[in-house]
């Protein structure tokens, strides 16, 4: 399944028909993750992992397995220490986050570029009957041509452009917001369960019980689903995309990944190189 588009090169820097592989070339790196995004985002992973590995097994009954996991006497109260641990981490981090978000200019420049927008609902739409390619094989048949022919959009022959962020990393990060405030609050109640009695009737506890284990399995099922797939195994990136280690995107991966940003780049600067 293709998500991202090869950009129509011709259509860029028309004027002196300048290839836009001169202006960017394709070996040239630049920083998509700063250091500081990468170790957010690597605190992210370890404390996701941890909260996984510790919280998942309050859900199965006493099994084989999760008595040879916890095999020695106090182990699983070492479980619920480290749980806990982790989840202080992951609320330091979201605080970290936050302000890193918004008080710096390119967190700013980040969030802004995560908005969704209207485009976002046109490229999922785009980007779902390209892949289809019901339409495509409609008119190779013959079926509907003249209608294809007068309004040829309908036969999504070539996915949409992306900017900084297509529509898929940004629902991710928007499910990532959703998800962290969800199991932060549920967990602090569950935490604090002598203050949540005091506040709150004992199904509401069982709410918050049942909210926070379930929120962590759709978000461990997201993780292995969605996520790994859509920055590591498609096709595009096939193994691994190495973003997330050293942060750097060479103008080829931008050139098909972020179509839309690559146009901006090559503009600018041959518009820079004109003065």
């Amino acid at each position: 399944m293709k998500l991202w588009a090869s950009n129509n090169e011709e259509d860029l820097c028309k004027e002196g028909n300048i290839d836009p592989r001169q202006i960017v070339s394709d070996d040239e790196v630049f920083i998509r993750m700063t250091l500081a995004e990468r170790l957010q985002h690597v605190t992210l992973i370890t404390c996701f992992l941890v909260l996984v590995l510790t919280g998942l097994p309050l859900l199965f009954d006493p099994t084989v397995w999760l008595q040879r996991m916890f095999f020695f006497e106090g182990s699983f109260n070492l479980r619920g220490i480290i749980h806990r641990t982790a989840g202080v981490g992951l609320i330091l981090l979201s605080l970290f986050h936050i302000g890193y978000m918004t008080s710096t200019r390119r967190g700013r420049a980040n969030l802004l570029a995560l908005i969704p927008k209207l485009k976002d609902i046109t490229d999922a739409f785009e980007s779902f009957n390209y892949n289809l390619g019901l339409t495509t094989w409609l008119h190779r048949k013959g079926v509907l041509r003249a209608f294809f022919q007068a309004h040829p959009y309908w036969l999504f022959q070539k996915p949409p452009k992306y900017g900084r962020y297509n529509f898929i990393e940004k629902f991710e990060y928007l499910a990532l917001l959703w998800g962290t405030l969800v199991m932060i609050v549920t967990g602090f109640f569950l935490w604090a369960n002598n203050l949540t009695f005091r506040i709150f009737p004992v199904w509401v506890f069982d709410i918050f019980r049942i909210v926070h284990s379930y929120e962590a399995i759709l978000a461990f099922l997201s993780i292995i689903i969605w996520h790994l797939y859509n920055v590591h195994l498609n096709p595009e990136v096939f193994p691994m995309s190495r973003i997330w280690i050293d942060g750097k995107i060479t103008g080829h991966e931008l050139r098909t990944l972020h179509a839309l940003e690559y146009e901006e780049l090559v503009k600018k600067r041959h518009n820079e190189s004109r003065l």
